[in-house]
């Protein structure tokens, strides 16, 4: 089973950025690196924007 693993950061409406990145992971290729997302759940309030994504094998 593949693991896809987001970096993914806080984004303002003026453009800033956050200082610290966080992951976000899921069992699907949902999201575009380089977009940018609201509401991807818990722990990720407001705008995030995805700067990369690498992936993981998970043992079933």
């Amino acid at each position: 089973m593949t693991l896809y693993v987001y970096k993914v950061i806080r984004e303002h409406l003026d453009g800033s950025r956050g200082k610290r990145a966080k992951r976000l992971t899921c069992f699907e290729p949902e999201l575009r690196v380089g977009g940018l997302y609201t509401h991807l759940g818990t722990g990720f309030p407001g705008l995030q924007r995805i700067l990369s994504m690498s992936t993981e094998e998970v043992p079933d």
